[in-house]
């Protein structure tokens, strides 16, 4: 295990293995009109553990997923791309971890009803290499002390939405 102190570093290196890579080989926001940038009180990204809040144009809270509270930020419409968070990088896909505990990168249920991409061919339009990209981050966040009781509350959560869905 790395020490959590590692954090800052191993975001630094996830937010450089995405670098300009998106789910689409072309803005996807082209598609709903940016419908992920629209936030609401109760719509927006759950920042991952020890993950740094980088631009000032999110309101910030706190939210409680199953067991674990998380800082919950909404996006006001507009932010610098290179400041975005790691939900909005890597959305919409979401890092799951089986109750083995093997991770595996999902479509992110709570996008269903938002997001073009969510279909049944998922898998077929999104860019492989942003795909990769997304798993090896995670990949490597999960070696970081205190992560992963994060991300199995957060998996948690998105069993709820999964039910849904």
């Amino acid at each position: 295990m790395t020490e959590s102190s590692d954090l800052p570093s191993a975001y630094k290196r996830a937010f450089a293995r995405l670098g300009q890579l998106t789910p689409l080989t072309m803005d996807c926001g082209l598609l709903c009109g940016k419908a992920c940038c629209h936030g609401s009180e109760g719509e927006g990204m759950i920042l991952f553990e020890g993950e740094p809040v980088q631009d000032r144009s999110f309101s910030v809270s706190d939210m409680d997923i199953p067991g674990y509270t998380v800082r919950f930020l909404v996006c006001k419409g507009f932010c610098r791309r290179k400041t975005r968070p790691l939900s909005c990088r890597i959305y919409p896909l979401a890092p799951y971890l089986e109750k083995d505990g093997a991770l595996t990168i999902i479509p992110d249920p709570r996008a269903s009803r938002m997001c073009p991409l969510q279909s049944r061919y998922i898998a077929r339009v999104i860019d492989p290499r942003f795909y990769d990209a997304v798993e090896d981050i995670f990949t490597d966040l999960l070696d970081i002390d205190g992560f992963r009781p994060m991300l199995e509350a957060y998996s948690k959560m998105l069993d709820v939405y999964k039910r849904f869905a």
